[in-house]
């Protein structure tokens, strides 16, 4: 897994960032420093005429970084892509914001995560173990976690982060042992009816 410079998801940079990924190629004019600002619907609260030069300054940052790369310059203005690394890091921020679901009623279903990850990749096991850890799975046993409720997506696209998709096994039970101790760890008072 490529090491990402952590960056501040709330500060401008994170932001100018964030809306060139949605914005595609951007087009800054050289005579409006605001130009851009408007095309970027999460950087609407900085415009105002003393925030462009941090603007800039945080765009100057991202190309520096290789986050971002100029394409064009001329005396009209600039085009903006984001790259490769750029795009990572968008990669690293969605992680970041990754929740899992909870419903009202749990269906009596346990999601279990099993895995067995080669010692090559070491970093990445214990990346993605303290992530599904901070998404609220509890260890059952070394390398097995249970959650009560449906995330196969966010599995999924976990999976593929860390780069350890072959090694990661997703089940659903009906039944675990000791099944009374991890619903209380859950606030499960019972199983739905239907599965009874």
């Amino acid at each position: 897994m490529k090491k990402i410079k952590k960056m501040k998801r709330s500060s401008l940079t994170a932001k100018v960032l964030k809306g060139v990924a949605l914005t595609g190629v951007v087009f800054i004019a050289a005579s409006s420093p605001y130009f851009g600002l408007y095309l970027i619907k999460e950087l609407k609260k900085y415009n105002r005429r003393k925030q462009w030069k941090k603007f800039y300054a945080s765009l100057d940052y991202l190309n520096r970084r290789g986050y971002v790369k100029f394409l064009k310059e001329t005396d009209k203005g600039t085009q903006v892509k984001l790259t490769r690394m750029g795009e990572e890091m968008i990669r690293v921020f969605n992680i970041d914001e990754l929740k899992l679901k909870k419903q009202e009623n749990w269906d009596g279903k346990w999601r279990l995560i099993i895995f067995d990850v080669p010692v090559h990749k070491n970093k990445n096991r214990k990346a993605f173990t303290d992530k599904i850890k901070e998404l609220g799975f509890i260890m059952v046993q070394k390398s097995a976690w249970a959650y009560p409720f449906e995330c196969y997506e966010e599995l999924a696209i976990l999976r593929k982060f860390y780069e350890i998709e072959r090694h990661v096994t997703y089940l659903e039970a009906i039944e675990i042992e000791d099944e009374k101790k991890w619903r209380g760890k859950f606030n499960l008072e019972s199983r739905h009816p239907a599965v009874n």
